[in-house]
């Protein structure tokens, strides 16, 4: 009897004990693993900011692109804008563009002025030395032509010889701008046109 006492007594205390403890503890269940809560991850609905990087001394603010060279010079008698970025040499041949939408001439009259030009480029070319010349030598230019009464005339060239002596460069580019002015070929078929330019390359032989 007394040890059925002793029992009931030892399980009311565990109750009152189980009780107490309880009234302490918190209503919520403990977060579940793998929650947003307590994990570092954004709760749903709560906007969250990402401040973008910056570098050092730097206010974090955009910054633009740094604007290209921008510079003008003149090539033969074209000007040219350069929006090239860093540093680079100088054009030194003018751009052959021709805005949309214009007149073109033939292919088959562009041709024929330019053979016209290589002509001009073998004579002038003649006496420097084939062993002196490098493993590529070329001429690189444009020429301006216009027509008046069916007759295309060159009248402007500007040129640059690569891969040839340094020494003969000057005399040779000057004999070929020179004698590629006043060029001419029938143009039978071409109403009259002012300042066309056309771009030539050619290999010197």
């Amino acid at each position: 009897m007394k040890r059925a006492l002793l029992v009931a007594a030892v399980a009311a205390l565990a109750i009152v004990g189980w009780l107490w403890f309880r009234k302490g503890s918190p209503d919520a269940p403990a977060p579940a693993p793998g929650s947003a809560a307590g994990s570092g991850e954004p709760i749903a609905g709560t906007p969250t900011v990402t401040p973008a990087p910056s570098l050092p001394g730097s206010s974090g603010a955009p910054r633009l692109p740094e604007p290209g060279a921008g510079s003008d010079y003149v090539v033969g008698d074209v000007r040219v804008r350069d929006h090239r970025g860093g540093s680079n040499a100088p054009m030194d041949v003018p751009p052959n563009i021709h805005a949309p939408n214009t007149r073109e001439l033939p292919p088959a009259l562009t041709q024929d002025i330019a053979q016209k030009v290589r002509t001009v480029l073998a004579d002038c070319a003649k006496d420097v030395p084939k062993d002196a010349r490098g493993p590529h030598p070329r001429l690189e230019g444009q020429i301006v032509v216009s027509i008046k009464d069916h007759k295309l005339s060159v009248t402007g060239a500007t040129m640059q010889l690569r891969d040839m002596p340094v020494d003969t460069v000057d005399a040779t580019k000057q004999c070929v701008e020179t004698h590629s002015v006043g060029l001419e070929t029938a143009a039978s078929d071409q109403d009259d046109l002012d300042n066309y330019s056309i771009g030539v390359t050619f290999a010197v032989l």
